[in-house]
């Protein structure tokens, strides 16, 4: 309850009953609480929840036409307050204290002789958002009826994009990776070194070290092109051909790329380092492909003998494995959380949600939505304050790094230039970029038809 209410209640309390012997209520002094100007005592008048005198008028009437009104007694430096507009002007109230403002002063006299309100800046004590300076709001804090002007919207918007990248171009991938390294091997000047100083042959170098110090050169270091490797999705894919499986040898496939992301053997088959599994015989090329002959692909029975063969017209053909699977013709054909994509006539998953009111009671609060773009529950917002603290002192909560992004609250920050990603201390740099998405949508089975 605040002092003007309890002011009110008070109030009330004493004006019931009726007789002469009745207790009068008590009239506010200058400077005191009020909800009116009945409240206060004679020649005083109620201006914004408190009485304050007003000088008689020219011609001598004492009525609303008085002068200048005088403001209640305003808080020194050191003394009680709940907001700006407690204290003297000059001074700020900082932990219900006024005390010296650091920042340009607001409020002050408006040049009529009328007292403006004084506004806190950020950090600053108030008791609602109208005591805080524009764009600020007052945030609850460990005292009862006093909260912290602080910031509404924290000027953080997400980039999109992250620190992740292995390449931007083919180019950047012909770097010796620190896996490589070795106690004679520190860099690329290293290798070419060895390679002079002991004669080594790298058209036709013996096994073992030699061969890899040979690899080492053409697969990283002075013999690397840009048709060595592929910068792909941001990531450095060994393209050179090769013909043996051996790894790092001539002609073999890399262990590991320019940050250590492990490679493939060569799949001499294919002359890439693709690795050596067998490509096996695609089930079906179209639906008429599944009849009689193929099988339900993701059957749950562990042996392929034991899987349930596609009868003609049950099974459609999925080109992106060229495997058969059972048809849907509707989404009750589908297991549960998944729906029939009628294009494809396969079981794919469903959104996670519909409706708002399936995230509010799911997520037990009303301030949970359901994004249509994604199809799931996030938290609503309107202001970044919604989503996250800011970290203030005064308020004594830490920063969360989401923001409010469209409605939704999402993850802040990310970087922007490459400049803003310097690793972790003795790695190799990585790259600014967008990272990429899978958008690959499972299918399945229909469950029956």
């Amino acid at each position: 309850m605040t002092l003007i209410g309890a002011a009110s209640m008070a109030a009330a309390l004493l004006v019931v009953g009726c007789g002469d012997n009745d207790a009068k209520p008590v009239s506010s002094k200058a400077g005191e609480s009020c909800v009116r100007t009945a409240d206060c005592a004679d020649g005083l008048s109620c201006i914004a929840n408190v009485c304050y005198s007003t000088a008689p008028s020219s011609g001598g009437d004492s009525g609303s036409g008085g002068g200048p009104v005088v403001g209640p007694v305003l808080g020194g430096e050191g003394e009680s307050c709940t907001s700006r507009q407690d204290c003297k002007d000059g001074l700020a109230c900082f932990n219900q204290r006024c005390t010296q403002s650091t920042s340009p002063g607001a409020g002050g006299d408006d040049g009529g002789g009328t007292p403006t309100a004084q506004l806190g800046e950020r950090g600053e004590t108030c008791r609602v958002n109208a005591d805080c300076s524009t764009d600020l709001v007052c945030v609850p804090s460990g005292t009862f009826g006093v909260g912290v002007c602080d910031v509404k919207n924290f000027g953080v918007t997400p980039t999109g994009k992250t620190c992740s990248g292995e390449c931007s171009t083919s180019d950047d991938c012909c770097q010796l990776p620190l896996a490589a390294h070795t106690t004679e091997v520190k860099s690329c000047d290293d290798i070419d070194a060895l390679i002079t100083a002991e004669a080594i042959k790298c058209t036709a170098p013996s096994a073992g070290r030699n061969a890899q110090l040979c690899f080492y050169q053409s697969a990283y270091c002075s013999k690397c092109t840009s048709k060595t490797w592929a910068c792909t999705h941001n990531t450095c894919v060994y393209a050179a051909a090769c013909a043996v499986t051996t790894m790092e040898a001539p002609t073999g496939c890399p262990i590991y790329s320019r940050l250590g992301s492990p490679n493939l053997p060569c799949n001499t088959s294919a002359k890439k380092c693709t690795g050596t599994a067998t490509v096996t015989t695609p089930d079906c090329s179209s639906d008429a492909d599944c009849d009689d002959h193929g099988v339900v692909f993701d059957d749950p029975s562990t042996t392929a003998i034991d899987k349930d063969p596609c009868a003609a017209g049950e099974c459609t053909c999925y080109l992106a494995n060229h495997e058969c699977y059972r048809k849907c013709d509707r989404d009750i054909d589908c297991a549960d959380s998944k729906v029939c994509d009628k294009d494809r006539n396969l079981c794919v998953p469903s959104a996670a949600c519909q409706t708002n009111a399936q995230c509010q009671i799911s997520r037990g609060s009303i301030d949970y939505a359901c994004d249509p773009g994604t199809g799931t529950c996030k938290l609503s917002c309107t202001a970044d304050r919604d989503c996250s603290s800011t970290g203030s002192i005064a308020t004594d909560t830490f920063f969360s790094g989401r923001v409010c992004v469209s409605g939704f609250c999402e993850t802040a920050g990310g970087c922007t230039t490459d400049a803003e990603c310097p690793g972790v201390e003795g790695q190799l740099k990585k790259f600014c970029v967008e990272p990429v998405v899978d958008t690959t949508v499972p299918v399945y089975s229909a469950v029956t038809d």
